[in-house]
């Protein structure tokens, strides 16, 4: 007993000797569900919880019978209410609501209002209901002076912003919209003047025109991400971006958007990848293309989709970027033009490499797969790909003389036009220090070694990694 006591006094709870605000800190990381069951543990855990400075409930998750009985659902809400009761006047700092289920939209009004009277500084809203119905985001949200990041996805929110005094503090945004029930979406970004980020996403129905509206004078990083389910004829939605000190743009667009910007002189980085499109949409395809071109001028970092490559490389003047990536690789006939055209050029991505069955003359059905590349007539595939254009120079680039470092190729097949392009780089690189190659899952790079160490390097100190 006496040896027994003696390491129960030497044992000690270290964690429940922490400093209140410490603890609080640490439960921050657990969903509210489990950070609430810590009250068992001790009478030094009872009150703990309600020091934790961010709330996470999600309905589905928290209690499982949610969506089979209705007493699930008066659980939860009546535990999120129980929730911000005990928590009496100290401070939110995040409060996340997960709703799938939960249609109780007098009470979502009342949580959220709630958090912005507690000083909340960063609210993620995501509601999906299957009825429907709408829910009108509280005007309170759009006043608070203490929201600094706010994430809404929805697909049945609709709001009504104020005239003026909206989001004052409020540094971040991020929409994700899901068939929008009203053109709320399309305007709320012209009411954030110190915003900084700005992401976009979702799925766009076809009942309704949009016209998105970013203005934001202050807005350093935008991402956009939308799809709209339709075809040839159906109507488009438009983007009219203002954004005077804009640094990153991230553009994902199908085939039936337009994009308008005003002032891209501070743009750095732009990261473009436009879905491509049928014959029956190329001049318009080609004519969102040129929209973008003002961009490209001033960025030094871009990566851009291959079939657009076309239409950029028709822009007249001088480029001043110096890293590229291309992603979806297969106009091997316009990367020639781009490495004359950057004469700056310091590292190039070619990700993704790969052929369609329209460039190799082939039937659909015939057409390796882009993982396993095993095709039932692969010779013949072999030997029409081998021709695919890729023409090198007449003079070697300025790029590749005096600044090129690195290069990067993703999806390596050890095709014939891969094997042509690697070792034209290769060869002509003079100050190339890093050529990694990563080869896909049926290739093998050792394969692949024993004929690269034949290769001509026109760097003595160039490495080649094959992955």
């Amino acid at each position: 007993m006496g040896s027994v006591s003696k390491h129960q006094a030497i044992v000690k709870d270290r964690i429940s000797a922490l400093p209140d605000a410490v603890l609080g800190h640490i439960l921050s990381f657990l969903r509210t569900k489990y950070a609430v069951r810590t009250t068992i543990l001790s009478k030094r855990w009872n009150k703990l919880w309600t020091y934790v400075p961010s709330l996470d409930f999600k309905d589905e998750q928290d209690f499982r019978t949610f969506r089979t009985d209705g007493y699930g659902s008066e659980l939860f809400t009546n535990f999120v209410d129980r929730v911000l009761l005990f928590r009496q006047s100290s401070d939110i700092r995040k409060l996340r609501l997960s709703l799938r289920h939960c249609d109780a939209f007098s009470r979502i009004d009342g949580w959220i209002c709630t958090a912005i009277r507690r000083n909340v500084v960063e609210l993620d809203f995501f509601l999906c209901v299957d009825d429907d119905i709408t829910f009108e985001l509280p005007q309170c949200v759009f006043m608070c002076k203490t929201l600094e990041v706010l994430k809404l996805a929805s697909n049945c929110l609709t709001c009504a912003p104020p005239p003026s005094g909206c989001f004052s503090s409020l540094k971040f945004l991020r929409v994700s919209v899901y068939y929008p029930v009203s053109d709320w979406v399309a305007n709320i970004f012209s009411h954030c003047p110190l915003l900084e980020g700005l992401i976009i996403d979702g799925n766009v129905g076809l009942e309704r025109v949009l016209n998105f509206n970013i203005s934001a004078r202050n807005l350093k990083t935008l991402k956009i991400d939308l799809y709209i389910d339709g075809n040839p004829g159906d109507p488009a939605y438009n983007l009219f971006i203002d954004a005077p000190k804009l640094e990153n743009l991230d553009v994902k667009l199908d085939k039936l958007s337009n994009y308008y910007i005003k002032d891209a002189k501070s743009l750095i980085k732009a990261d473009i990848d436009l879905e491509a499109c049928g014959a029956e949409q190329q001049p318009a395809f080609a004519n969102r293309v040129t929209a973008l071109l003002p961009l490209i001028s001033s960025v030094k970092y871009l990566s851009l989709s291959a079939h657009c490559m076309e239409y950029f490389m028709k822009k007249e003047g001088d480029f001043d970027m110096n890293q590229l990536a291309l992603h979806e690789c297969y106009c091997w006939e316009w990367l020639p033009v781009f490495l004359e055209a950057l004469h700056n050029l310091e590292a190039l991505a070619l990700q993704d490499l790969r052929c369609t069955c329209a460039e190799v003359g082939l039937p659909k059905k015939e057409s390796p797969d882009m993982e396993n590349g095993v095709s039932e007539d692969k010779n013949e595939w072999n030997e029409k790909y081998s021709q695919h254009q890729w023409n090198p120079p007449e003079f070697v680039p300025v790029c590749l003389s005096l600044h090129l470092k690195s290069v990067s190729i993703r999806g390596f097949k050890g095709r014939p036009v891969e094997i042509e392009v690697a070792k034209y780089l290769l060869k002509n690189g003079k100050v190339l220090n890093k050529l990694a190659i990563h080869t896909c899952s049926h290739t093998k790079p050792e394969e692949l070694h024993q004929e690269f160490v034949t290769f001509q390097r026109g760097s003595a100190t160039c490495q080649v990694e094959l992955l």
